[in-house]
């Protein structure tokens, strides 16, 4: 029987908050161990490290170093490289530059990236982290005027441009508070010493730069490569058994397609919309270890959702992690109930200091709006409908086109789609699509599957088939959007 003068529901969200707080204790518990013994923070050599150079990759190699210094920290291109051999080439680079200067860095994923970055640092330099598949960068390039601060250096990361020109996040010193939204993720996706964890995503993105960090932090060898290759990195995972492999769901698709079923200790995707069917073949291909991350630069990481939450809720993002909400609210920042569309809004111990050149993201409700609809289920699992910028008005209907791109994904024929809105002169845009086939099919059966299963202003008026499709310098997928 509920209390006296208070209803069922009441009585219900109480338990289910209480039972969350006990999830979540655990949670952050078991994953504030594991870090804690990632990071001995009680070896006096560990302090020093940690006041030279802040709680940065920089400190992480030499922390590695004085524990494991013939541990290899990262395969590149030019192979394999030890932590003492990363951490003495750092300190030779540092030995040429200026303290408390601002310095940028636009390298590939590979070991010169990791020394440029860590050198600056040694030197209580900033870094701003740049996209070198622009052209005309240079490496490592001196910027003008001082740091405005005094302490460890700061790296400036860069946002994937989702919406729109990318943007340099500047982040503040690392507090301690900020261990345990990262303690959520460490608890679940297996982080063991000495097993390979293959990263795609670019460093200078925060994707890809917070995973080098944990296999750093774990002891996991990290494997780069300057280019993207889909064949090169299925056949490491087939020939090297237990690995963990993070990337933006195009790249795990391409990655699955190109090789086929492996044993993999973990797939973690991130940093972009996972299918449904997408994330079916990822766990018909490796089994049931998928990972769904959602975040930002500006945020970090937000929700994880876990193999049980896929299975049960394809496409979810999951759960909030420990330290950090989320809400979906309406124009006017409420909150809307389960399964209503609205603006997904976070706020988190991770979240970053300001733009370079002043301002924040837009808030609602006292959250930072990212940018993204979404709804959550009333298992309070969250889900990403797409993004604001996304939606197409076609014939007076709002479509949004992961909508559409889903659709055509769960066809057995379709590896990879992309919808775009183009102009059009009576319905104001109409939907095209561009699919890269996995086995035979006609345009016309392709746009037949979707008309069976979307309302008409949905359907694409054009299917083109292409070799592959067009994607940033994220990995994430080219959009044209009218």
């Amino acid at each position: 029987m509920p209390a006296a003068g208070r209803s069922p529901a009441i009585v219900e969200g109480a338990i289910e908050r209480a039972a969350r707080s006990g999830r979540v204790l655990g949670e952050v518990t078991i994953g504030l161990v594991r870090l804690g013994r990632a990071i001995p923070l009680g070896r006096l050599s560990t302090y020093r490290i940690l006041r030279r150079d802040g709680l940065t990759i920089s400190a992480l190699i030499s922390i590695a170093a004085a524990k494991d210094p013939a541990g290899i920290a990262l395969i590149d291109d030019d192979g394999p490289v030890s932590y003492a051999e990363l951490d003495r080439l750092a300190d030779a680079h540092a030995y040429d530059l200026a303290p408390n200067a601002r310095y940028a860095v636009s390298q590939p994923n590979h070991r010169s990236f990791v020394i440029a970055v860590c050198a600056a640092l040694r030197v209580r330099a900033d870094v701003v982290l740049l996209d070198p598949s622009v052209p005309g960068r240079m490496p490592f390039t001196s910027l003008k005027g001082s740091r405005p601060r005094k302490g460890p250096g700061r790296v400036v990361l860069q946002t994937s441009g989702s919406s729109g020109q990318a943007k340099e996040v500047e982040r503040g010193d690392v507090r301690l508070g900020q261990a345990i939204p990262v303690a959520s993720l460490v608890r679940w996706v297996p982080l063991k010493p000495g097993t390979s964890m293959v990263v795609t995503p670019p460093l200078w993105h925060g994707f890809g730069l917070g995973f080098l960090a944990l296999g750093l932090a774990f002891g996991m060898p990290v494997v780069l490569g300057r280019r993207f290759d889909a064949v090169q990195v299925a056949t490491y995972l087939m020939e090297n058994p237990g690995c963990v492999l993070v990337g933006v769901p195009p790249v795990l698709a391409r990655v699955e397609r190109a090789g086929g079923a492996a044993d993999v200790a973990a797939v973690v995707s991130g940093a972009g919309l996972l299918h449904p069917s997408v994330a079916a073949r990822l766990t018909a291909s490796y089994g049931p270890v998928l990972f769904n991350l959602y975040g930002s630069s500006e945020e970090g990481w937000s929700t994880i959702a876990r193999p049980v939450d896929l299975e049960a809720a394809p496409g979810t993002i999951g759960r909030p992690a420990a330290g950090v909400r989320v809400a979906v609210l309406d124009d006017d920042g409420r909150p809307l109930p389960p399964y209503e569309v609205g603006h997904l809004c976070v706020s988190s111990r991770l979240e970053f200091e300001q733009y370079s050149g002043g301002g924040r993201r837009p808030r609602l409700g006292g959250l930072a709006d990212s940018g993204d609809l979404g709804h959550r289920d009333k298992a309070g699992r969250f889900f990403v409908d797409g993004r604001a910028d996304d939606m197409v008005v076609t014939g007076g209907e709002n479509v949004f086109l992961t909508e559409v791109e889903g659709v055509l994904l769960s066809h057995p024929a379709v590896a990879e789609a992309r919808v775009d809105g183009v102009p059009d002169e009576e319905f104001g845009a109409r939907l095209e699509a561009s699919v890269v086939l996995r086995a035979a099919a006609t345009a016309d059966e392709v746009i037949a599957f979707a008309r069976e299963r979307l309302a008409r202003a949905k359907v694409p008026r054009r299917v083109t088939f292409v070799a592959s499709l067009p994607t940033t310098s994220t990995g994430k997928p080219g959009r044209r959007v009218t």
